[in-house]
This record gives structure tokens, C-alpha cells and sequence, in this order.
């Protein structure tokens, strides 16, 4: 019984020690890629508060905006499966746009989509412009690489660009956020379901 205590507390006590140095490595890791990121914004000519949206954007995906006296700006993310058939093999190239003091410049078409926004309990039916052209001071663009683990960033020569689909419902999106507007649409609640078929007993 003293045997199979002490190998139990032995191999315990290696769990532990292998969770404590791994948590370590992580911590360390964590530490680099921050002091990375604040490297990344010293070599702007920004506010580091305007880097947020595309910080998170990165850290936890989706898209952002934020909102200050002095500064409002957004980050949206683009997704692009880049598949190879023949290699049976691909990956997902994501480019986030950073836009600085964002203006919707043109809007074209509608589209009914449903959407989920922050304290909303449900997704709410609202309505988006297919097209749009987004005028700023500044647009500054993360092409992330997943194979080769790499982040590029670079600052666009461009103050307007022209976006269509999901990107174009995005940026619409966070542009209410940073005009503080409710996002109006219908609840969900409102859907029926038609043609339910339910096998007999």
C-alpha cells in the first residue's frame, strides 16, 4: 500500500511539474508576441488605443470598433479558404482591415440577413447594403498566413476601398456601434417554421 502511495504522489508530483513548466513556456510565449504587438504600433503614427479592434480581431477573431474623443476606428475581419484539389490540401488566409475615423461613402443594393450583436439574446433580421465604398484617414491591413505562421502588416496607400457581401454587412455593422445606433431589425422570435414533417409513432 506504501508503494502504490509513494508511485501515485511521484507520478502526481510529475503531472504537476509538467503543468507548471508548460504553463511557463505559455507565459513566456504570451510575453513575446505582446511585446511584439507593441512594437507593431510604435511603428505607426497612431494612437496605441486605435489598434485595439485589430488586436482583438487577431487575439479572438471576429470584428471590432472602438469609440473615443479623439479617435474611432474599426477592424474587420476577411476570410478566404485557399484550397489546392489536386493535394487534397489548404488553409484559411485571414487579412483584418484596421480603418481609421471609418465614413461610409456609397452604399448599393439590400440584403435581409440575420444577425447577433453583443447583449442581443437572439439574432435579429436586419437589413444591409450589399456594396459599399468606406472612406478614412487611415486603413492599415494583417495578412495572416497560418502555414508559415506569419503576420504582415503594412499601412494601404488607399483611403477608400470597396467591399461586397459578408465583409461590406460587417463594416456596416460596427459603423452603427461607433454612431452608438441600437441595431434595429426583427427577433428571431418572429420566424415560423413551415413544411415540419414529423414521422408517425
Amino acid at each position: 500500500m506504501l508503494i502504490v502511495y509513494k508511485f501515485y504522489s511521484c507520478e502526481l508530483f510529475k503531472l504537476h511539474a509538467n503543468k507548471y513548466i508548460m504553463n511557463m513556456q505559455n507565459l513566456k510565449k504570451t510575453i513575446e508576441f505582446t511585446n511584439e504587438e507593441r512594437k507593431l504600433i510604435s511603428g505607426f503614427n497612431l494612437p496605441a488605443d486605435a489598434f485595439l479592434p485589430l488586436l482583438l480581431s487577431l487575439r479572438d477573431g471576429g470584428d471590432w470598433s472602438y469609440s473615443s474623443v479623439n479617435i474611432k476606428t474599426i477592424a474587420v475581419l476577411d476570410k478566404t479558404t485557399v484550397y489546392d484539389d489536386a493535394k487534397k490540401l489548404g488553409y484559411s488566409l485571414e487579412e483584418i482591415y484596421l480603418f481609421v475615423n471609418p465614413v461610409l461613402k456609397e452604399e448599393e443594393g439590400t440584403v435581409h440577413r440575420l444577425e447577433k450583436c453583443g447583449d442581443e439574446e437572439v439574432r435579429m433580421l436586419v437589413v444591409r447594403p450589399y456594396k459599399i465604398r468606406i472612406g478614412c484617414d487611415h486603413i492599415i491591413k494583417a495578412t495572416v498566413r497560418p502555414v508559415e505562421k506569419e503576420i504582415k502588416v503594412e499601412e494601404l496607400t488607399a483611403r477608400e476601398l470597396v467591399f461586397e457581401g459578408s465583409t461590406a454587412y460587417d463594416i456596416a455593422h460596427e459603423i452603427e456601434h461607433l454612431k452608438h445606433e441600437e441595431i434595429k431589425g426583427e427577433s428571431l422570435w418572429e420566424f415560423k417554421f413551415k413544411g415540419v414533417s414529423v414521422p408517425a409513432q
